[in-house]
């Protein structure tokens, strides 16, 4: 596991369970727009930022409609949420056009392919389950998002896996590895809150992975008549080059119905 102080996270001591009568998650809702509409939702105001992390790690899985039990026994959230294939389940909880906010659930195994998060904040928390988060930045901050080609730089700066005693993460437009990659160790549920949403075509996801180098035909073959696997993950730091790619037809996310408490 590595890792190192560019993605930013809180460090906190109770994962769950609200610290006053009100709903954890409506507190970190309103307190997440209230800031947003104010601009203060970037990495020139840390002390939003970690009140909002701070806020993140206390709601607990009973108000997104999520059984506690689920922590011991992430299978039994594979059960409960109906994980049957290896499609990703996203529920949406709220989105408007300032940002977007909901869950996404894990089959074990299951990836999301690295990609980017143009102009964007993204919150993310564990909440059950074993998630490997491989995240980088631009070796040179583009001036548009990269959305064609290969040969870009950029640095591996997060390298870890987490768990629901992990604290919630957080990556800004330019540093905290805007560009990521989440594949479950287990089944799994990750919180996600963006800001601002993505729009397509000015604000989309573009989908890259590391630079291959070119090969002669025919391309040699594993045992077992499968493809030879990518390169391997750079170490910590390190500067590789990455390239535009389209996810293969395996990799799908669907839409889910939100078992939670609404927020507004």
């Amino acid at each position: 596991m590595q890792q190192n102080g560019a993605f930013a996270s809180y460090n906190q001591t109770s994962s769950s369970g609200s610290s006053g009568s009100s709903s954890s998650l409506q507190h970190f809702f309103t307190s997440a727009k209230a800031a947003i509409l104010r601009g203060g939702v970037n990495d020139s105001n840390p002390d939003t930022v970690n009140h909002l992390l701070k806020l993140m790690s206390h709601i607990s899985l009973e108000e997104l409609g999520l059984d506690p039990d689920m922590v011991q026994d992430p299978f039994l959230g594979a059960l409960k949420l109906h994980l049957r294939d290896s499609r990703i389940k996203y529920m949406r909880i709220y989105e408007d056009h300032t940002l977007t906010f909901g869950l996404f659930c894990f089959p074990a195994g299951a990836t999301i392919p690295l990609h980017n998060h143009p102009g964007m904040t993204v919150f993310s928390r564990l909440l059950f389950g074993r998630l490997r988060v491989s995240a980088f930045d631009w070796a040179v901050q583009p001036p548009e998002p990269i959305t064609e080609g290969g040969g870009h730089r950029a640095q591996l700066v997060y390298d870890a896996v987490v768990e629901a005693s992990s604290p919630p993460l957080v990556l800004f437009p330019a540093s905290g590895g805007n560009l990521h990659e989440f594949t479950a160790e287990t089944p799994c549920a990750v919180l996600d809150l963006l800001t601002p949403p993505y729009e397509p075509p000015t604000r989309n996801c573009t989908y890259y992975r590391l630079q291959r180098p070119p090969t002669a035909w025919p391309v040699a073959r594993a045992a077992g008549g499968r493809a030879p696997a990518g390169p391997p993950m750079p170490a910590l730091g390190e500067v590789v080059e990455l390239e535009v790619f389209e996810p293969p037809d395996s990799f799908e996310v669907v839409s889910g119905l939100y078992p939670g408490d609404p927020v507004s």
